[in-house]
């Protein structure tokens, strides 16, 4: 099973494409993304990791700075800047691998398209921080 890609889809919570995560000395890039009801299902039968918060069911995807940036799609599934996926809001399909055993309930981020924009949503500009 390992090696396959899972399609989860739902809505972003949390953006650290742009500027990788940094935990315990480690860069990561991480998305963290609301399920909705095919990426519940779709999280159950794989197995995976997902956080109960305030009745929606979470997952976190991540992946090595060293691997590069995850690619980013837009809706007509052309490549975009990473900028183009808002902080948090946005509807989309994230392209994950799951890891290998013990890691098995945890997934590295490959590709995510955004499938819509977060409501009054721009792009994501680097000089506002």
């Amino acid at each position: 099973m390992s090696g396959e890609y899972i399609s989860l889809t739902g809505e972003v919570v949390f953006n650290k494409i742009t500027q990788p995560d940094v935990f315990k000395g480690q860069s990561k890039y991480t998305l963290t993304v609301s399920l909705d009801k095919t990426g519940i299902k779709e999280a159950e039968k794989n197995g995976l990791v997902t956080k109960e918060y305030e009745g929606k069911t979470q997952i976190t995807s991540k992946r090595k700075e060293d691997f590069g940036r995850p690619k980013v799609y837009n809706s007509d599934k052309e490549e975009v800047e990473s900028t183009h996926l808002s902080m948090f809001g946005d509807k989309v399909t994230m392209l994950v691998k799951k890891g290998k055993e013990p890691y098995d309930g945890y997934t590295y981020l490959e590709r995510i398209r955004v499938e819509e924009k977060a409501e009054g949503a721009t792009e994501y500009d680097m000089a506002e921080f």
